[in-house]
Formats: structure tokens, sequence, C-alpha cells
């Protein structure tokens, strides 16, 4: 069954709850909440395929889906702060890009579980021969000074303006990022000094109904499926898809924007000479001044509302099976923080908002 389909079946049996609870209670079944028969929750859509891959490997038959579409809209679920269903506290567990934001409230966890990087793509080598960027073009092609600025984010829109040893350096650079709902996008933001995108910057968005489209497409329908895009793609999917498919184009996105091989065959550039290995994205861990400079943490994060039994299970077979729970984080291309099978998802003992759960 395809991610529309169960993202439209999931939102059909929404209920919610605002009860509080501690993250050692188990609750029982008859409680409502988001998860339950066909129920599905939010977060990160950089972790779609990670969360979907675990949820396959954990209890049989478990009631329970994912449906992505971002951190934030994972957070606004976690806190009661969304439009419907996530107006009420309707989930505890939220996969995430980036960390709880704001101040902790009493009852949250902030989960570090793997490592993984805002890559910059671009086409596939033998098509786009050029191999970086540095920090500065990167924002100037992104967002100029900053704030948007039109004469600013004119002098980056060239390949030529943008980096060296392009094949292409008289063509204007095509620009696409993930929306505002995205914890990649909150990181990239404060990574690079963005506030405001330039002008000419795509925002490619998930749609429930039509997967991902252009935030310019009329919601429900979509301009990039089926081609380049599938409905069933996440929004960082189809970045991936979208610059293999255009030797003129770049995109910030999670490393899950890989396409190995194929049409939409694509490539990471390097950023200040420094490649995103798995070497120096651990240097976040131990050597953060010479880490890739658009390294990250990934979380688990836990609210302080009502679990439903099915989200519980699935946060305790997480716990008794961390190492299984990597390797479906590593699969889909992330890096465990220790890259030892005796440490999973050891990525130290608190986040930067809210305590660890001591289970984790």
């Amino acid at each position: 069954m395809s991610k529309v389909v169960l993202s439209a079946l999931s939102v059909l049996g929404l209920a919610a709850c605002a009860v509080s609870s501690t993250d050692e209670e188990v609750l029982g079944e008859s409680q409502e909440a988001l998860i339950g028969l066909n129920g599905g929750f939010y977060g990160s859509d950089t972790l779609f395929n990670a969360i979907t891959d675990a949820l396959n490997r954990s209890i049989p038959s478990l009631p329970i889906t994912y449906l992505g579409t971002g951190t934030g809209r994972g957070e606004q679920c976690l806190e009661g702060t969304g439009s419907a269903p996530c107006n009420t506290k309707a989930q505890t567990i939220a996969p995430m890009s980036r960390d709880l934001n704001g101040t902790c409230d009493s009852g949250q966890k902030s989960n570090r579980v793997a490592l993984d990087a805002v890559y910059i793509w671009s086409d596939k080598l033998a098509d786009q021969t050029a191999t970086g960027a540095t920090t500065a073009s990167v924002k100037g092609a992104f967002c100029g000074d900053g704030d948007g600025d039109a004469t600013s984010c004119a002098a980056f829109d060239t390949w030529g303006e943008f980096t060296s040893g392009s094949t292409s350096p008289s063509n204007s650079l095509v620009v696409y990022r993930r929306d505002d709902l995205s914890g990649t996008t909150d990181i990239f933001k404060a990574l690079t000094g963005c506030t405001v995108f330039c002008s000419n910057v795509q925002i490619v968005v998930d749609d429930e109904i039509a997967g991902p489209r252009l935030s310019t497409d009329t919601p429900g329908t979509s301009s990039l499926v089926p081609v380049p895009c599938a409905a069933t793609d996440s929004a960082t999917d189809c970045i991936g898809k979208l610059v293999g498919a255009n030797v003129n184009a770049i995109g910030y996105a999670g490393g899950d924007a890989k396409v190995a091989s194929g049409s939409y065959e694509n490539k990471y550039l390097r950023v200040n000479s420094i490649e995103p290995s798995v070497t120096n994205i651990r240097k976040l861990i131990t050597d953060p001044s010479n880490a890739y400079p658009y390294s990250r943490f990934l979380y688990l994060n836990e609210g302080n509302g009502t679990r439903d039994a099915a989200e519980q299970d699935f946060l305790d077979w997480i716990i008794a099976n961390k190492l299984n729970f990597e390797d479906a984080l590593t699969d889909a291309g992330f890096i465990s923080c220790t890259g030892s099978s005796l440490t999973p998802l050891a990525c130290g003992s608190t986040g930067t908002t809210c305590p660890r759960n001591s289970s984790l």
C-alpha cells in the first residue's frame, strides 16, 4: 500500500487526547490518541523510509503507520500547537531532524538516535562536473545576504558564480528546498544564517493526497508526479530526483535523497573542501570545528500527552531492539553515532533541550 493511501486511511481515523503522562507509563488500549487502528503519526520527512522500515521490522500487524510530512508537524502533534489533528497532543513520539524547540516541558524527552547531514545535492558527475562549493556560495545561492536581497541573490545565480569546475558555468541555477515545516530547513537556516530565501528558490512540500509537489501547485495536485517523482516519494526523495534530472539544479536535503543509479542519479557537493563522509560527520561529536559544516543529529523525541498502546509497543520494541532500530536508520543512509554494534543509539546523554529517555 502506498504512502498516500496509508496517509488517507490514517487521517480518517484520527482521535486525540491531552492527559499528561510520563514516558514510563504503559497506557490501556481504551485511551484514544492519534495512534490506533489504521493510525498514523507525524514527524521528519527525512526519516520517512527509515521509520517505515523500523515499523516493518517491529511487532507484526502493529496498527500504526508513519506519515512523515515534516519535523515541525511532528512537534505540533507532540505539543498540541498545530491545526487538526495536531491542535491537541495527538501523539507522544516524533522522529525529528532537529531537537525540540523552546523550553523543555515536564515529561518531554530529547533522544538523539543517529547522525546525518544537510547535503547539497546536484546532478551526477558525468553530467555536472562541479564537485564542491563553499559555505558562502551555498548561502548566496539560497538566500543571498541571508535576507533574500535580490541583488545579493543575483550574485550567485549562475553555476559560474556559485562554484568553479561546472559543466555549464553560464547557466542559471535551478534551486530547490524543503518547506518551513521541515526540520531540515530549520537546521539549514541555523547553519547558513539564512532567514529569507531568494525568490527563485522552489519549495518542495509533502501533500498527503498528491505526494510531493511544488508549493505553487494547487493542494491535492502535483506538477512533479509522475515525472520525475512518484506519488509515494517523500519530499526528500523528490528533491534527490529533481536534481538528478537537471544538470543545472541544486537542492538541500538529508542523506535519504541519494539516488545511486538510473535516470535520476545524483551526487553531493563537498562544502569548504570537506566531504560529508561518515568520518567527517561523526566529528560533530568528537571534533566539531572540523566536521562537515552541515552535520546534524537525528532524534526520536517524546512528548507528554497520553500514550496509546500501539505507540508504547513501538517504543518498547525500539528499547528492546536498539541495534535492529539502528540498522533501519543506517540502511536508509544515516550514520550511527559510535559505529559499534555494542553501543547502538549511543549519541550522548541528552539533547540540547530536554533530558534523554534513560532506557534509550
